[in-house]
């Protein structure tokens, strides 16, 4: 269903250029082999595999795009493929997104955290298996916000219109013709990054020339 997207696949995870590009290309998600539901229910013993995935897309995005990244996942709670899967896309500005979280569900309880290790720390500390939005902003804060009624593809609509472009934030209503574009740009220019040990450096450092 994803091969013309895919990037690269590891023992463990896929990582696919999304349906629906909301930047100008980029966009990427991160998606385990073994079927969960959300991350939340990945085991404690394989949550730093997640943290390494994760890490290796927004650095491979960072390298390429020359931007900072945004990550989120809806844990359980409006997803459009029963499957776990983390968003990962570049950004040229930092978004307020935890804001607009609260000002749609101002009951709902947000932990504000250091970074995402810190998501899965509390993930792994704890049975709580309740439905959650998580996302890591640009400066490396990240934010779980617990048990909201958020619709689905909620934080795609939240970030599309922070980066106005609210009519992308629905992936099945994107044009189809500009989306193939971005999407098979995204896999071009991504690929490199994941074909061969140590090359996120050597890019890296040559970039930096």
């Amino acid at each position: 269903m994803f091969e013309e997207r895919l990037i690269a696949e590891d023992e463990n995870f896929y990582f696919i250029a999304t349906l629906g590009q909301i930047t100008e290309g980029g966009y990427v998600l991160v998606v385990p082999k073994q079927h969960i539901e959300c991350f939340g229910d990945v085991p404690q013993n394989k949550l730093r595999q997640v943290s390494v995935a994760v890490d290796r897309a927004s650095l491979a995005i960072d390298l390429e795009y020359r931007s900072q990244h945004l990550i989120f996942e809806h844990g359980k709670i409006g997803q459009s493929i029963g499957h776990a899967h983390f968003h990962v896309l570049p950004i040229a500005k930092n978004l307020n997104i935890r804001e607009q979280v609260r000002k749609d569900f101002p009951l709902a309880e947000i932990d504000q955290l250091q970074s995402s290790a810190n998501f899965f720390a509390r993930l792994s500390e704890s049975d709580c298996k309740e439905p959650y939005l998580f996302w890591q902003e640009a400066d490396g804060s990240s934010c779980v916000c617990w048990n909201p009624k958020a619709p689905s593809q909620y934080l795609r609509a939240v970030v599309a219109s922070a980066l106005g472009r609210p009519e992308r934030a629905d992936w099945r209503k994107m044009d189809p013709e500009l989306d193939r574009r971005l999407w098979s740009g995204t896999v071009q220019k991504l690929k490199p990054y994941f074909q061969n040990p140590g090359g996120f450096f050597r890019i890296k450092s040559k970039r930096k020339d």
